[in-house]
C-alpha cells in the first residue's frame, strides 16, 4: 500500500486527504471535516475546531491547537511532508 511507503499508519487520512474535491466543496470522514478553497484547505475536528491549514500556493501547512490525537497529527504531517513535499510553517 502507497500510505504505509509513506509511514502513514491511518487509512482514513489517506483516503480524505487525496480525495478530489472541486474548490468551495467539503468531505467529512468521521470527526475529520476538509473544505476546500482555490490555494488553500482547512481541515476541521468535528466541524467547528480547525487543527489544520494548508496552503497549497506556497506549499507550507500549519496545525492549530486541538484535540487531535498526536498520531493522527503526526500521520498528516507525514502526508503533507513526506508524500506532498510540503514544509511546515514553524
Amino acid at each position: 500500500m502507497q500510505r504505509l511507503d509513506f509511514g502513514i499508519k491511518n487509512s482514513r487520512i489517506w483516503h480524505i486527504c487525496i480525495q478530489d474535491l472541486e474548490i468551495n466543496k467539503s468531505i467529512t470522514l468521521d470527526n475529520w471535516t476538509r473544505y476546500r478553497g482555490q490555494y488553500r484547505e482547512i481541515f476541521y475536528l468535528n466541524d467547528t475546531i480547525k487543527f489544520l491549514e494548508v496552503d497549497h500556493f506556497n506549499h507550507k501547512f500549519k496545525f492549530f491547537k486541538s484535540a487531535v490525537r498526536k498520531q493522527n497529527i503526526e500521520d498528516f504531517r507525514k502526508f503533507f511532508k513526506l508524500f506532498l513535499n510540503y514544509s511546515e510553517y514553524v
